[in-house]
Order: structure tokens, then C-alpha cells, then sequence
């Protein structure tokens, strides 16, 4: 069994303790959250010395089951003053299980700059002075040099960290040592605020990951790929990544677009998925398929190049696409490309910049459209300017401070790439979901499993998504990708293959039902620690012209019943 290794940044001390039988049932976003939960004060100030932060690989972590490498980061979030977990693909998940670190807790705050290098039950604690002022990209050049090998995976934070803003993030390395965002919630913040730059990860040849079951584990990570590989949503990801949404979202009169006052974007071709496959086929060294993890089925990421084969970023996603670009009516994909990998690099949330910038352009302070002004001002961020820092410090903070009052947020975090209006059990688990508006936490979508489902329709779509949140929650708990999850949705047979992984893995026996006892569990937990924070189901509501502005292309508004509301409240209590 692996261990939770407990690092006091204030006193450089650190600790290897057992895991009890509570926690070792746990992994992930259910981790992290009881953690949170147990040993966090709820009132504290999120960049305080009492807040804690939480990584935690996902029970299935470096195990034979596909997709098995999200990290979960958790700790009070100083975006929305809610408990908060955040996760990202990359290699430190399943680095972090073969180490045998079950969770990894950091306390207290450095004096000075410093970075953790993890390996085999041992833990340094370096300056991380020269460091210092660096985004993402150099911070990984410069530790992965340093490291001598590239048997190594590497947790950072930017400039956006050091700066403490509100919509900084955590980024991991690939490995191939591109850059993946535990993007929202504003934890770079946190960790910057405890004076930790970065985490180096070696990985071991002893892989630490004990399983119960090998044979078993076998059989059902078998069964889970080949269930996995036969849905027709598989092919589309791989061809085109998560860009494959823009069309298919704007189709339904659901990409938001001018800060969410139309569904639909003129220029949709031009930021498509399709149009984005056309561009990389032609330049050199780009990618359109790429896999942020081993293991990985899907392959539904991208390395986004420019005319001489340079890398601009990777990969270039659909709520980035959606948000900087169709909702700041910007349809050049070069432009949002570069101000991903400034997003990126300085480590920003591109969901919750995309709608700063977009309620900015509301205000006047930038044109409709122009994304080299808006990316100007991104890269003040770096200079300390004053329009940088309200950028990064998000979506509310932006709104706030240019008086703009149509601001897309619940909780404080920016609304995704879906209008609530036409996705309106998505539009229930934005005011409803424990960490303010996140589509990950049970994103509603047609599907041709589901053909009576209509999103648009006021009533039914509370159970949707209270089920799909507890779903979500589990899958987040296990540490599997999204993507590789949706398939048991629509073949639900295989959800007994992943518990049968699990039982495997845990040596335990559950029940057909564990998915969603699990993930209710960790909403439960959410919920009980954001009422001690303050929350209470006034909260779980969206902005006010949700309710009261049709959407031009379909003519509805968000009317969902308040009772639906109430219901999906209190199953989190």
C-alpha cells in the first residue's frame, strides 16, 4: 500500500504516514476532498498559511486500465472560497503510484522560493530562486536539464502562481514534456502563495502499485478497451480532438459567442475542428493526434505548429477554441494559439481568460475580435501591468472592475463552452456543482444513445444531472480520462467492467451501483465543508440574464424548475 508523504514547507519537515482503511478506499478528486474536508479550516483564507494542498493520483493510477493518468490537485480554491479539486493528464499520476505515494500534502509556507524533487521515498527540498519570474516553459527546460534524465515528470506554476492570481493554474508535463493545466479554481495561486514553484517527479523501475487480482485486473481492462474503442464518438476524437465540439456545438445553437449573447459564431469554420486538422496537415512537425498520458486509447490531443515547424502549443482544446475564441468573436486559428501558449506558459485558466476577455471587449476596454490587443495584454501579466493582472485575476474580477453586469459565472469561476440556455442539464450542474460552473462535473450533451433526451426541455433535467455529477465525480476519483469515460454512458454493461477493475485493484467486493455511491460520497463531502464555508443553496444559481435573455438561436432562457435545483442540493447535503 502506498503512503501519504506530508510536506510542512514551514518547518522542512517531512512525513511518511499509513494510510487508514477510509482513505486507502479513495484516490483522486474523493481524496482529496476528504482531506480537504477533514484537516482544512473552511473559513481560512485560500492564501493562507492553513490552507493545504492536495495532489493525489486516482485508485486506478498506473494500473493495466486505460487512461488511468489524471492527477487530482485539491485545496480551498481563492477563485470561488469553495473546496476545490482540479485535474490534468500528463505523467505524474502514474509516476507519483509507482512511488507508492497515495496522496501528496503540502503545508505551511517556504521562506524563500523552493521545488520538491520526489523520488523512491525520498523528498529534497531545492531553492528554486533561479527559477524565479520563469513561466511553465522555461521552468521545465531548465529542472528537466538540471534532473539529468527525462524519467522524470514536472508540476509547475508561472509567473500567474507567483503573482497569486485568481486564475492561475497548475500545469504537468507529458511525456514527451509538453504542457497539461489543472486549469481551474485557481490552485496555481495556491501553490505560489506556499512559495512552491515546482514539483519534480522521478519515475522507478519498482513500480510500488500493488494489485489484489492481476488476472482479473486483465480481464477487465480488456474488456474496458475493447468497449471503450467501439463507440463512434472515439474515431471523431482521434481525427479531430476535442475541436470536433465547435461545429457540433454551434450546430445546436449553443456556442457561446460575444460574451454569451448569441449561439452561434459567423466565423465557426474557420476555428473548427476540421478547418484546424486542414491547417496542421500542411505544416511540419505538427500533430493531430497526441496522447497527453500512456496508456492513453483516444489520442485526442494535438501539437499545434506554425509554417516553419516551430511548436505554439499543445494541445489547442474546444473550450479554448469556444471561449477565446468564439465568445471574443476572434476566429484566427494562429491568434488563439499563441494565446493559449501564453496562457500556458504564464499559467492562466484559458476558460476563465477567454470570458475576461470577452467581458472586457463588453466594456470597450478592447474591440470585438481583436485578439492581438487581447493577447497584448495577456503578456502584461509578465510585465506585472495593471490590465495583465485583471485579466488573470478571471472572469468576476474583470467584470467587477469595468462595471460590466452581464458576467457568465457561478460562484465566482467563468462559465464553459456550453450556453445553459440550449444545454440546460449542463446549465443545472453550473449553479449546482460544489466548485462553481464546470461542465466536467456532468456535461449534459445529446447523444444518439439517448435519442428522447432533449436538453433544451425545462423539466427533467435535475436527475440528469445530479447523476451524471455523482458519475463524474467517480470517474474523477478513479483517476480516468473523461473522454475514455463517456463510452459507459452509452454502454453501460461496461461500468461493471470498471468496478470489477477496481475490486481488482482494491481487493474488495461492490456493488453494480459503487459509481455513483462513491461519487455521491465525495459530493456529500464537498457540499458539508462549503456550508461550513458559507454556501448554501442561494448560491447554486446562475447569473440573472441566463433567466431573462432569450438566446437568439433558439429563443429559450434558463427556466429549469427551482425544485430540480433543490433536488440535486440536497443530494450533495
Amino acid at each position: 500500500m502506498g503512503k501519504i508523504w506530508r510536506v510542512d514547507l514551514s518547518t522542512q519537515k517531512v512525513n511518511f504516514e499509513h494510510v487508514n482503511e477510509e482513505y486507502r478506499a479513495l484516490g483522486g478528486r474523493g481524496l482529496t476532498s476528504k482531506i480537504i474536508a477533514d484537516e482544512v479550516d473552511p473559513k481560512c483564507a485560500p492564501l493562507g498559511e492553513t490552507n493545504k494542498l492536495i495532489f493525489a493520483p486516482g485508485i486506478l493510477a498506473s494500473t493495466v486500465v486505460p487512461n488511468n493518468g489524471r492527477l487530482s490537485v485539491g485545496a480551498k480554491s481563492p477563485l470561488t472560497g469553495t473546496i476545490k479539486e482540479s485535474n490534468t493528464g500528463g505523467s505524474s499520476a502514474q509516476y507519483f503510484a509507482r512511488l507508492g505515494i497515495h496522496a501528496l500534502l503540502i503545508q505551511g509556507r517556504a521562506d524563500k522560493l523552493i521545488y520538491l524533487e520526489l523520488s523512491k521515498e525520498n523528498v529534497k527540498i531545492r531553492s528554486a530562486e533561479m527559477l524565479k519570474g520563469m513561466g511553465n516553459l522555461k521552468t521545465v527546460e531548465i529542472l528537466r536539464k538540471e534532473s539529468g534524465t527525462d524519467k522524470i515528470s514536472i508540476i509547475s506554476i508561472g509567473q500567474a502562481g507567483e503573482m497569486k492570481l485568481l486564475s492561475s493554474c497548475i500545469s504537468a508535463t507529458t511525456p514527451d514534456f509538453l504542457l497539461r493545466m489543472a486549469g481551474r479554481g485557481g490552485l496555481g495561486a495556491v501553490m505560489g502563495s506556499k512559495n512552491l514553484k515546482a514539483i519534480v517527479v522521478h519515475d522507478t523501475d519498482e513500480n510500488q502499485v500493488e494489485i489484489s487480482d492481476s488476472q482479473k485486473m486483465k480481464i477487465s481492462a480488456k474488456q474496458l478497451t475493447e468497449g471503450i474503442l467501439k463507440h463512434p464518438l472515439i474515431p471523431a476524437l482521434e481525427n479531430l480532438g476535442t475541436a470536433v465540439l465547435v461545429g457540433m456545438v454551434n450546430d445546436l445553437g449553443a456556442l457561446p459567442t460575444k460574451n454569451f449573447t448569441s449561439g452561434k459564431f459567423e466565423g465557426v469554420t474557420r476555428i473548427s475542428g476540421e478547418n484546424m486538422a486542414e491547417v496542421l496537415s500542411k505544416r511540419p512537425n505538427a500533430k493531430t493526434k497526441h496522447r497527453c498520458m500512456n496508456g492513453c486509447l483516444i489520442n485526442c490531443s494535438n501539437v499545434y505548429t506554425d509554417d516553419k515547424g516551430d511548436i505554439i502549443t499543445a494541445g489547442l482544446e474546444y473550450e479554448t477554441l469556444g471561449l477565446v475564441g468564439a465568445n471574443c468573436m476572434i476566429d484566427n486559428l494562429d491568434t488563439i494559439a499563441e494565446i493559449d501558449r501564453v496562457c500556458d506558459d504564464l499559467g492562466i485558466d484559458t476558460m476563465d481568460t477567454g470570458n475576461a476577455l470577452a467581458v472586457a471587449m463588453e466594456a470597450g476596454k478592447i474591440s470585438w475580435g481583436d485578439g492581438k490587443k487581447a493577447l497584448e495584454i495577456i503578456k502584461e501579466i509578465e510585465r506585472d501591468g495593471k490590465d495583465g493582472k485583471m485579466i488573470g485575476n478571471g472572469c468576476q474580477f474583470t467584470g467587477k472592475s469595468l462595471g460590466v453586469k452581464r458576467i457568465p459565472v457561478v460562484k465566482g469561476q467563468s462559465i464553459p463552452s456550453y450556453d445553459p440556455r440550449v444545454l440546460k442539464g449542463t446549465g443545472v450542474t453550473y449553479a449546482t456543482s460544489t466548485m462553481g460552473a464546470d461542465h466536467t462535473c456532468g456535461n449534459a450533451l445529446p447523444s444518439p444513445a439517448n435519442p428522447d433526451y432533449n436538453p433544451t426541455s425545462p423539466t427533467g433535467q435535475g436527475p440528469l444531472s445530479k447523476y451524471l455529477q455523482a458519475f463524474f465525480a467517480a470517474i474523477d476519483t478513479l483517476g480516468v480520462c473523461l473522454f475514455a469515460s463517456l463510452p459507459l454512458l452509452d454502454f453501460p454493461e461496461l461500468q461493471r467492467d470498471l468496478i470489477d477493475a477496481v475490486e481488482a485493484k482494491l481487493g474488495v467486493l461492490l456493488e453494480d451501483d459503487y459509481l455513483i455511491e462513491i461519487g455521491e460520497l465525495t459530493m456529500k463531502v464537498e457540499r458539508e465543508f462549503n456550508e461550513r464555508a458559507g454556501f448554501s443553496i442561494e448560491d447554486d444559481r446562475l447569473p440573472d440574464f441566463f433567466y431573462k435573455e432569450k438566446l437568439d438561436t433558439t429563443g429559450t432562457v434558463f427556466d429549469v424548475p427551482d425544485e430540480e435545483i433543490k433536488e440535486v442540493y440536497d443530494l450533495n447535503r
